[in-house]
């Protein structure tokens, strides 16, 4: 990992060539030669800190340990300075030598293969750590600050003697010896604050204090980082709504829902109309969660899946007579009411809009919509997402689809195929939309809907 950063490192020193007063294309070039000459050197004390870093966090506690490795930095810290110093004398005594204030502008920088406040900004995160861990640690590294300037003071001192010219082999030295002691004072006070921790409730487990320790022991410094890429199948901290071979936990009129070939499928034909209805899970009451599930939808008709939503409530669209014939009065414990993540293929525009299932809001957010709203007040569209026809072309007909639902609060963000489709955010609190409810899958009109994979984790 430590190998990344100095080749960032190097990367990123170049890029200070033009903040360098009046730099010649020789000087520029001349620059860049040292900093490759010098990449080795700089990769050895990267690894030297990383090993210090590590026997700090050492559980137990190694003090012999920890004076190795500082005596380790120590060597390396000296070993890069003799080698900027030779590099930056040869540089001196070319035709590309340095007028005081470029060197003066180095210095400034950190010398060469320093860009600000440290070239080895290492990134990433820490499994499962909680919030008091994340508190634990922010505090470690905030009281742990000052012993951290002033070893980064001493290694600015270090740098300033090796791109001085003259050479001096004695002021070099000095510099390091004040690394070394600077090193050692902060190592030891790391391995005293992290035993304070460990003895805690918010003990790091070893996986955790290797991803902090590859984080550079401390929160000072992280770099920016992209978030990974949607794992779809990533089930950590989810649990299963659909145990692939049975309805359990599901409720729903049987002339419609089965399973097969481990997926639940509600189909609805000519001669067996269904009208909407819908398959309940029952075992859990939700607010707040994210969802993941499979989709795919056979037929002309359509589905969504319903969340935070409820079931007895007055039915009001009309049944159609058919369907009454086919399964006699509307059972009301069958039917939700509530949000619902719509998928519908063969229609123009309603895949992935946030819809109101049997509530007077109806479409709140079309595909491709932000919107804003409060209950039945008026709602406001925010912002787009990207052109409602463009976003229906992800949407795969007569094939599976992964669907992922976000619910926080009165926030709503539906994804689509690894793409947002729709965000509704409902300030009223005592909306349909905020309240905590059931899970469901829709069948509409004539159509084969098949569903698996349902995970849900939840924050409620």
């Amino acid at each position: 990992m430590y190998k990344r950063f100095v080749l960032a490192a190097i990367a990123a020193c170049l890029s200070l060539f033009a903040q360098i007063s009046d730099l010649n294309e020789q000087q520029t070039a001349a620059l860049k030669r040292m900093s490759a000459d010098l990449a080795p050197q700089l990769e050895s004390l990267a690894n030297a800190r990383a090993a210090l870093v590590k026997a700090a966090y050492a559980d137990p506690r190694d003090n012999a340990l920890i004076d190795v490795k500082v005596e380790a930095v120590a060597t390396d810290e000296l070993a890069l300075a003799r080698a900027r110093a030779e590099a930056f004398s040869s540089l001196q005594s070319s035709p590309a030598k340095l007028a005081p204030k470029q060197i003066a502008d180095l210095v400034a920088r950190g010398g060469i293969l320093r860009n600000g406040a440290s070239p080895f900004a290492p990134g990433g995160t820490i499994p499962n750590i909680t919030q008091a861990q994340v508190d634990a640690l922010t505090r470690m590294t905030t009281d742990l600050m000052p012993l951290a300037r002033r070893l980064a003071t001493a290694r600015s001192a270090v740098t300033s003697a090796a791109l001085t010219d003259p050479r001096d082999e004695a002021a070099m030295r000095s510099k390091v010896q004040a690394v070394q002691e600077a090193e050692l004072t902060l190592a030891n006070a790391r391995a005293d604050a992290f035993a304070k921790i460990e003895s805690s409730a918010n003990k790091l487990a070893p996986d955790q204090i290797k991803a902090f320790v590859d984080l550079g022991g401390s929160f000072a410094n992280i770099a920016f980082t992209k978030p990974e890429p949607l794992n779809f199948s990533d089930h950590e901290g989810y649990v299963s709504l659909f145990d692939g071979v049975s309805l359990k936990g599901w409720d729903g009129n049987p002339k419609f829902w089965r399973v097969e070939d481990g997926a639940i499928v509600g189909e609805s034909t000519v001669q067996n109309p269904s009208g909407n209805t819908y398959l309940v899970y029952r075992d859990i009451v939700a607010k707040d969660f994210t969802l993941k599930f499979e989709i795919k939808v056979e037929g002309s008709g359509g589905s969504g899946f319903q969340y935070r939503s409820k079931t007895g409530m007055p039915w009001l669209a009309n049944i159609a007579s058919n369907v009454t014939a086919n399964v006699g009065p509307v059972n009301l414990n069958w039917m939700l009411t509530g949000p619902q993540a719509d998928f519908w293929p063969a229609a123009q525009y309603w895949t992935g809009q946030f819809y109101s299932e049997n509530t007077p809001m109806r479409i709140q957010a079309w595909r491709g919509e932000v919107v804003e709203g409060s209950g039945l007040a008026k709602k406001q569209l925010m912002g787009n997402i990207g052109d409602i026809d463009g976003l229906g072309k992800l949407v795969k007909m007569n094939d599976w689809n992964e669907y992922t639902v976000i619910a926080r609060g009165g926030t709503m963000i539906q994804i689509l195929n690894g793409q947002l489709m729709a965000v509704m955010v409902d300030d009223d609190p005592n909306s349909s939309n905020n309240q905590p409810g059931f899970f469901g899958i829709e069948i509409e009109a004539t159509t084969k809907v098949s569903v698996r994979n349902i995970w849900v984790k939840r924050f409620d």
